[in-house]
This record gives structure tokens, C-alpha cells and sequence, in this order.
């Protein structure tokens, strides 16, 4: 039992991460049709849109959220598809607290808590 959990972490260590990685065809048949993705081309080059079709020597990218790029990529020239997800930007996350204490304020002030100040 140990020999065998020992061959195992030997194997896991000496694999490179490479050889772990899946293909892009493997990345894409992960994400649902129609979900917002980023393709990154071999030259690294980007293109982003909305994933169409999945074939098993190419994908399909409809009208780019970016509006700058659609049509079809040969898996041979693609390097990695990722879902897009949006992140929240630095200004949005420091006006929250702003809100907050205004709203704050503003029950305090216009006797929003039940009583009359």
C-alpha cells in the first residue's frame, strides 16, 4: 500500500504540467454554446466573442463581445479557449462604500429607522 501510494506521487511529480494540460478541444467541449469566451492563438495573438460550434478540427467564434472579430479557428492555431468572466474594476469596488454610508445617511437624516431626530 505504501509502495503504491509512493509510486503515484513519483509519477504526479515527475510528469511536467505540460503533459497535464488538456488540448483546446478539451477546453472548449468544457464551456456551454453560447457562453462569452477567449481564445488565445498560437502567434498570441487574442480573439474574444461567443462560442457557436464545436467541430473536431475547429470552433466557431459568433459576433465578438468586442465587436472587432468573428468566424472560425483552426484548433492547430489555437493555444488555449478560457470562459470570459468579468471582474469587477477597482473604481466600482471603492464606490460600494461610498453608497453604503450615504444610504446610511440618508436613513439617519430622513428618520428612516422609525424615530424623529
Amino acid at each position: 500500500m505504501k509502495s503504491t501510494v509512493t509510486c503515484l506521487l513519483i509519477v504526479s511529480l515527475v510528469v511536467p504540467a505540460s503533459a497535464r494540460e488538456r488540448t483546446p478541444l478539451e477546453q472548449a467541449k468544457k464551456i456551454a454554446l453560447g457562453s462569452r469566451v477567449v481564445v488565445t492563438l498560437k502567434d498570441k495573438q487574442i480573439r474574444a466573442g461567443y462560442l457557436s460550434e464545436i467541430a473536431q478540427d475547429r470552433l466557431t467564434l459568433g459576433v465578438s463581445f468586442q465587436g472587432d472579430w468573428s468566424g472560425e479557428l483552426l484548433f492547430q492555431d489555437v493555444e488555449s479557449v478560457r470562459q470570459y468572466k468579468a471582474r469587477w474594476t477597482i473604481k466600482e469596488i471603492l464606490l460600494i462604500p461610498v453608497f453604503l454610508v450615504w444610504g446610511f445617511g440618508y436613513l439617519l437624516c430622513c428618520g428612516g429607522f422609525g424615530g424623529e431626530i
